[in-house]
């Protein structure tokens, strides 16, 4: 029997949408249509509310874009919203301290600040400046996560690049570079 799906931390919410995408008017009423509304949030919710609030922000927000920008994007503006929050504030504030090296080792446990302890993570060094991660994540897309990375390496004060090597239904690899 496999594990029921995983769920979102209101708090993940609150830092994607309120904070990050500051979501207001047609954004925020299509929100709650679809059952998050920022002024009631709930404890958590199910990964695929999650999944239609994502591509719809990422229609509303970025549709001039295509897929892999849109996301990225949305990612990093995720990671920056996420840091002000309650939560988030707590893994930001080490980041500049720590570097990027440190900050990628504790993607697991942010992940699972996150709602996502499903997620398994593997990672190899690529010399002093390079990882290369392995997300077990299927239900985010990889340019969601390379823009959250770059968010969050940017907090711990590098200048990343980062490229999808490989996509599967069962996760995908990315290559970060600072």
């Amino acid at each position: 029997m496999s594990p029921p799906p995983p769920r979102v931390p209101a708090s993940v919410f609150e830092g994607f949408f309120v904070r990050g995408l500051q979501a207001e008017g047609r954004l925020a009423q299509e929100l709650e249509a679809l059952g998050y509304d920022s002024r009631k949030p709930e404890l958590d919710y199910p990964i695929a509310l999650w999944q239609r609030a994502v591509a719809l922000a990422r229609r509303e927000r970025y549709a001039e874009l295509g897929d892999e920008d849109a996301y990225r994007q949305l990612g990093r503006q995720g990671a920056f919203g996420f840091a002000q929050t309650l939560v988030g504030r707590v893994a930001a504030v080490a980041l500049p301290m720590i570097g990027p090296a440190q900050a990628l080792e504790r993607v697991p446990r942010y992940l699972a600040m996150m709602g996502r302890s499903d997620v398994d993570v593997s990672m190899s060094s690529e010399g002093e400046r390079g990882r290369r991660l392995s997300l077990s994540d299927r239900y985010n897309r990889p340019e969601l996560m390379a823009g959250g990375l770059e968010g969050m390496l940017e907090m711990a004060n590098a200048r990343p690049r980062i490229s999808v090597e490989e996509r599967s239904s069962g996760g995908y690899r990315l290559f970060v570079r600072w």
